[in-house]
């Protein structure tokens, strides 16, 4: 089922999103639509990590079978291995900084999606990312946050990872 909606939105907003819909030859329902399904797993993405009773349980029971940090242990190990996923993505994060002056989600997955740079190309992207985001029992171990949109490396492994920055990436390759 369908249904018409009616919103206002600034002027220059829709101008810019008139210019992209031309651009990508999408319909403007279709770019609208696939926009509020982008908003929606965000925030339902962003609220299941604010409010999980599960995971806070779990802290409060046993606080010292934390994951916190967990990358730490885990970056040499990366460093060495050029072709797993993880190390790629941090090289791909390098990349982006080194060509844009900071790394946005959107180039480190253009800079992983290419076939051409192996060195680079991770299929599953999106996931491995998630899960360089998160600490837990199942998850690779955070590395990275983001705002949506913007990279930057965790506080709590910068200094490990910039240790072995030059094994990720290395302006002479």
């Amino acid at each position: 089922m369908n249904r018409n909606i009616n919103i206002s939105i600034d002027e220059d907003v829709y101008e810019k999103f008139c210019l992209a819909v031309n651009l990508t030859k999408d319909k403007e329902n279709d770019a609208i639509e696939t926009s509020m399904r982008w908003y929606i797993a965000k925030t339902f993405e962003k609220a299941s990590q604010d409010y999980n009773p599960k995971v806070a349980t779990k802290k409060i029971a046993n606080e010292s079978n934390d994951y916190y940090g967990k990358a730490i242990q885990r970056i040499p190990v990366w460093a060495l291995k050029p072709t797993q996923y993880n190390h790629k993505i941090i090289r791909a994060y390098f990349e982006a900084v080194n060509i844009a002056g900071q790394a946005t989600i959107t180039m480190m997955e253009q800079l992983c999606s290419d076939k051409e740079h192996p060195e680079l190309y991770v299929p599953t992207f999106k996931n491995n990312y998630s899960q360089m985001k998160i600490d837990g029992p199942k998850s690779h171990g955070k590395v990275f946050e983001d705002d949506g949109n913007n990279v930057w490396i965790w506080s709590e492994v910068e200094e490990t990872l910039m240790k072995y920055k030059s094994s990720f990436y290395n302006l002479e390759e």
